[in-house]
């Protein structure tokens, strides 16, 4: 009996091997497609409607009988068609932000080819989903960086415009004898105002800011001249030269001893004393600076968080863009508070 079936038995498994032999081959041209879009949509940097207007001739290597698609991006419509229109057809829609896919795909398969159809259509649409969530994170990121540039910007015009103001007020006052002394200080204070005033023409005509060349910084120079520049009863021991983005340096240390002198303005009482220390380490340096007196609670947790001030005037951005102008001079600031109210930051910079 079983030798009668023995010719049955071998055509059923030939044939069950034909068919998964079949199953494989499609398999495999399915995944080369998939793979050959993939690297489609790579040639084009993920760019959702140059790879639409390209993929035509690898759907039609799949099978797909028909493609149509219509793009609203960003507000302007785009649309492109190909193929023959005869048989089943697929629509589907795809909505991420400002972008908006509405594409149909024509089939004319059926059987296990309908399935393989199906999947490859499944990964068109997931690749195109992708490339329009990229674009929409890279506009997110960008808006983010230009608003925190924006920040940026009105922080340092809002100093450039005080310090007008502060030389308007003592040239309307210039006490009898004393012309040589305020043109003594303006001369010493307008380097450094000027510094700023070019770093936001610079950033405002290029849209960013620019690679700024590395330069060799005597620090004891830069931190008596904002001393001068903000009036404050300072001390300084110790000096240093480092290697760093000259005017970001300088940026970050005058948004801390502000700090101080706006401390003085708003509060009143007694000349704000400052006391500056530069310690040269073997790989790295550090300045403390630390009043002489106390101040009043300053929340010291909160000191570098953006958008938060004490001042009510204040934009809350002048110690969080210092520890972001110290980054990119591979620095670090702290602050810390001692009991009796000095307040004290520690700044600092890898050689």
């Amino acid at each position: 009996m079983l030798r009668q079936l023995y010719p049955i038995f071998i055509v059923v498994g030939i044939t069950i091997g034909l068919v998964l032999a079949y199953l494989w081959w499609q398999a495999r041209a399915a995944s080369n497609i998939n793979l050959a879009l993939i690297r489609l949509n790579e040639q084009h940097k993920f760019d959702a409607p140059a790879f639409l207007k390209s993929a035509w001739p690898l759907l039609a290597q799949s099978g797909l009988r028909g493609f149509a698609w219509k793009l609203d991006w960003f507000g302007v419509s785009i649309e492109g068609q190909a193929g023959e229109w005869e048989g089943a057809r697929i629509f589907k829609e795809i909505d991420v932000a400002e972008m908006k896919l509405a594409i149909r795909f024509q089939q004319s398969r059926h059987g296990e080819r309908r399935y393989f159809d199906e999947a490859l259509i499944e990964t068109f649409l997931l690749l195109l989903r992708s490339d329009m969530w990229i674009k929409a994170g890279a506009i997110d990121a960008t808006l983010t960086q230009m608003s925190k540039l924006t920040l940026f910007l009105q922080h340092d015009m809002k100093n450039v415009a005080q310090f007008i103001q502060l030389m308007a007020d003592q040239l309307a006052s210039v006490p009898p004898g004393k012309e040589q002394q305020v043109l003594d200080y303006l001369r010493s204070a307008a380097p450094l105002i000027r510094h700023r005033a070019d770093r936001i023409v610079q950033t405002l005509t290029a849209g960013q800011v620019q690679g700024e060349p590395v330069r060799m910084v005597q620090l004891r120079e830069v931190l008596t001249q904002l001393g001068e520049l903000y009036r404050l009863d300072y001390s300084i021991s110790g000096e240093a030269r480092i290697s760093v983005p000259e005017n970001t340096l300088e940026c970050a240390l005058d948004n801390v001893l502000k700090n101080y002198s706006d401390i003085h303005l708003r509060d009143g009482g007694a000349k704000p004393g400052v006391a500056i220390a530069i310690v040269e380490q073997a790989n790295a340096l550090e300045i403390s600076i630390a009043s002489n007196n106390a101040v009043p609670a300053t929340h010291v947790e909160r000191l570098f968080e953006p958008f938060w001030s004490s001042d009510p005037a204040g934009l809350g951005i002048g110690l969080y863009q210092a520890k972001q102008m110290l980054e990119m001079c591979q620095g670090t600031i702290s602050a810390t508070q001692s009991a009796s109210g000095q307040l004290e930051f520690l700044i600092r910079i890898k050689k």
